[in-house]
C-alpha cells in the first residue's frame, strides 16, 4: 500500500513540474513581445531649461 502512494507522488512531481515548464513559456512568450520603453520614437518630447518647459508632439 504504501508504495502506491509512493509512484503517485511521481506523477504529481511531473504535472507540477510541466506547470512550472508552461508558465515560464508563457512569461517569456509574453514579455518578449513588448515592445521596449527605451525606444527612439518617441511620441512625446518634454524639455525644461533655464528658459522654461517646451512640450513637443509628433506633426500627423
Amino acid at each position: 500500500m504504501a508504495d502506491n502512494t509512493q509512484s503517485n507522488n511521481g506523477f504529481l512531481y511531473f504535472i507540477v513540474g510541466a506547470l512550472l515548464v508552461a508558465v515560464i513559456g508563457f512569461g517569456v512568450w509574453y514579455f518578449a513581445g513588448q515592445p521596449s520603453a527605451a525606444s527612439n520614437d518617441a511620441d512625446l518630447s518634454i524639455s525644461v531649461n533655464e528658459d522654461g518647459m517646451s512640450v513637443d508632439t509628433p506633426d500627423e
